[in-house]
């Protein structure tokens, strides 16, 4: 069979032709993408030129839109294209009679071994396939002599793309647009203002003002200062845009007006007016902060003072950082940060964590302990532990349980003493968990029978046959749901107890002590190594048990406290309820009366003797007649005397009266220094609250009137303005005394 010819002349050609046409479809390709690449590249433009985007942003679209040129090209080009066809292309433009397609159609043929369907018939009938090879063999033949007769200019022209008009409108009108339009580096960056134009030192502010990013690559460009040209420092920069620059005033910024200046690279941008403003200047401060008065601020600082100096005493640290909590909303109300209601909501969560794990029943954890105490006093190795637990001396029992640890560790117990300790000790920690399954027990069988009443009543509502007898059944009924609610409260604030969670763990200890201590009896084969181990355990376990011993009493002693200081609490929440919001602070003050607080609060320090008419003796005060009185259809006039106004809500809620006050005649105290006591009083009125004299009067009478609202139920509002009156008059010893004072 004979070989194949060549036929590389024939696909050179082809390859060439190829070649050809996809230049033109890149070129085509090309041509059309350049209408929407303009078309995007003048939208572009018209975007920087109203200012929809930076000149940055606005290049880059523009590079963006050249770079779909080069994809339309390329996706042009990338047409599927096969030798075939481009032959066949090269046959028509040349006359070859599909010459060259021929022949790449069965030089392919031969390729795969195949010859076609059907050969020449013999006389046989048989299929002669050899003269079929031959055949396509001549055809091959055939077209490589055709290759030089083909014209590839005729089978591949080039011409000019159909839509190359378009293409070259659309270029001019983006070339028109960008001469005209293209922002250029010279446009000047403008400043506004500063927003706000003042703040408090700490605060963010923003500076406000068009084409701020011109001249910058970066916002690492800029920077910006505080104060004047001759003296000024940076200032904290957090974002920069081309139309705003957050900056953060420094926390110790001082107070005045000063500029913002910002520069570019070294270079001056320009400056806006700010003020930087007292953090507790109200007049900056909005509508719905806290305003507190000086007096409103003293009476709540002289609450805290004593909740701290309790908490010293008692060493309850709790109390002193719910004291610090208050002090910083006061700090946060003085620098107007905090409205009353946040304030309000700020306070009851203080409360809550003060509150937090509170036992609701110390007497049930009392009367445990003092069981515990009994059934140890029994035995002399025990006996002041168990005294010291029935008497809730809690930090003597503390001390006991770290003697009995101590007498382990010196091994000053004998065997016989330590297996005592041992049951003792065992039978203890189980009487506790047995009371604990009753207590349990009785409080879930009570939970059960308020449920069963509670569906029983129900069901009776439903059946109640008149008005009258379904009333009645529902009064009990909430009556029966207020008492399960309240306890399972108390249940789960149980659960929830530092004391009994401390008891249970003490009781868990005392269990391993008892465990560790009776191991060498039950188990003869531990060496003394063992048994010194054992003993050893036994004694950790002890003093565990004296520091749970010692987390009750502190929780104890925490909540009697806060018990002794529920007065001041309330008092303290009443203050926080009466205090006032910037917005409302006015003259219907009680305390504030034609302006007098700051006369007033001179006085009490001593600097002046005050307006001439006031406080003299002899001089009656409360008529409310004269120039100080309202006057003239209810008009306040100018005057020098003081007003007898008060707040008209000043007796409180009506409903909290009991009806049964009695009027209170405080006398002083009879004998040779009853007028001195007058005369230092009105000596203070005329130089000051701070003589030593002036103290001890007013200790005097503030300890009456704290004993007058201990033994009588007066309404809170009541007390709320006798205290604030004693906290206005409170001795003011950090003053020198006035010339003269005793």
């Amino acid at each position: 069979m004979a070989q194949s010819p060549d036929t590389s002349a024939i696909r050179r050609l082809v390859a060439r032709a190829r070649r050809r046409i996809r230049s033109q479809w890149a070129l085509e390709g090309a041509t059309t993408a350049t209408i929407i690449a303009a078309a995007g590249a003048l939208a572009a433009i018209f975007a920087m030129r109203i200012g929809a985007v930076s000149p940055q942003t606005g290049l880059a679209l523009v590079i963006g839109a050249g770079g779909l040129i080069v994809l339309g090209a390329v996706i042009g080009a990338a047409r599927r294209l096969d030798d075939e066809a481009v032959a066949r292309r090269i046959d028509r433009a040349s006359r070859l009679s599909d010459r060259l397609s021929t022949a790449i159609a069965f030089d392919r043929t031969l390729a795969t071994g195949a010859t076609g369907a059907t050969g020449a018939t013999g006389a046989t009938g048989a299929t002669e396939p050899d003269t079929t090879h031959d055949l396509m063999l001549a055809a091959i033949r055939d077209g490589v002599r055709a290759v030089p007769q083909a014209d590839l200019a005729a089978a591949a022209p080039f011409s000019s793309p159909k839509d190359l008009p378009t293409a070259a409108v659309f270029v001019a009108i983006s070339a028109l647009a960008a001469g005209l339009a293209l922002p250029s580096g010279e446009v000047p960056a403008r400043l506004d203002r500063a927003t706000p134009d003042h703040a408090p030192a700490g605060a963010d502010v923003a500076i406000e003002g068009e084409h701020l990013l011109a001249g910058m690559h970066a916002p690492s460009d800029g920077s910006v200062f505080l104060g004047t040209p001759a003296r000024s420092r940076p200032v904290a920069i957090t974002s920069w845009s081309d139309t705003r620059i957050a900056v953060h005033i420094p926390d110790d910024a001082p107070i005045g007006d000063a500029r913002l200046m910002v520069f570019v690279a070294g270079h001056e941008l320009g400056a806006v007016g700010f003020s930087v403003v007292d953090k507790r200047d109200i007049r900056y401060h909005k509508d719905d902060t806290v305003a507190l008065d000086p007096d409103e601020k003293a009476y709540v600082e002289a609450i805290l003072a004593e909740l701290k100096a309790v908490a010293k005493r008692d060493d309850v640290p709790e109390l002193d950082d719910f004291a610090k909590k208050i002090e910083a909303l006061l700090a946060q109300a003085e620098n107007g940060e905090i409205s009353k209601e946040k304030l309000l909501e700020a306070l009851a969560k203080a409360e809550d964590a003060l509150d937090q794990n509170a036992e609701p029943n110390e007497a049930e954890i009392q009367k445990q302990l003092g069981d515990m105490g009994k059934e140890l006093a029994k035995d002399q190795l025990t006996k002041d532990l168990g005294d010291a637990l029935e008497k809730n001396d809690l930090d003597k029992a503390k001390q006991e349980l770290e003697k009995l640890a101590d007498k382990l560790d010196k091994k000053e117990l004998s065997d016989a003493q330590k297996q005592e300790l041992a049951k003792k000790l065992e039978q203890v920690a189980k009487q506790m968990e047995k009371q604990d399954q009753q207590r349990q027990k009785t409080a879930d069988d009570r939970q059960k029978e308020l449920k069963d009443q509670i569906e029983k009543l129900e069901q009776q509502k439903k059946d109640a046959k008149s008005d009258a007898q379904k009333q009645e059944i529902e009064d009990r009924l909430e009556d029966k749901q207020r008492q399960l609610a309240k306890l399972e409260k108390e249940e789960q604030q149980k659960q929830g107890s530092d004391q009994r969670r401390a008891l249970k763990r003490l009781e868990k200890d005392m269990e391993q002590a008892s465990e560790n201590l009776q191991k060498p009896q039950k188990d003869p084969s531990q060496t003394g190594q063992d048994q010194d181990e054992q003993e050893r355990q036994a004694s950790e376990k002890l003093k565990e048990a004296a520091r749970e011993t010692g987390r009750v009493d502190k929780d104890q002693r925490k909540q009697a406290t806060q018990r002794k200081m529920s007065s001041q609490m309330d008092d303290l929440r009443e203050a926080m309820r009466r205090a006032k919001q910037k917005g409302n602070k006015g003259p219907q003050d009680p305390f504030n009366r034609q302006g007098k607080n700051e006369d007033f609060a001179q006085r009490a320090r001593g600097q002046h003797s005050g307006q001439g008419q006031s406080w003299r003796p002899g001089q009656q005060q409360g008529q409310g007649q004269g120039s100080g009185s309202m006057q003239n259809g209810g008009q306040p006039q100018q005057g020098n005397e003081w007003g007898v106004g008060h707040d008209p809500n000043i007796e409180g809620d009506a409903t909290a009266k009991s009806g049964n006050e009695k009027d209170q005649d405080l006398q002083g105290q009879q004998g040779d220094k009853g007028d001195s006591n007058r005369e230092t009083i009105l000596a203070a009125a005329h130089k000051g609250f701070a003589s030593v004299r002036y103290a001890k009067v007013y200790a005097d009478y503030e300890r009456i009137v704290e004993e007058v609202m201990k033994t009588e139920k007066l309404p809170s509002s009541y007390k709320y303005y006798v205290k604030r009156y004693f906290a206005k008059i409170h001795p003011n010893m950090a003053a020198p005394p006035a010339e003269g004072t005793p």
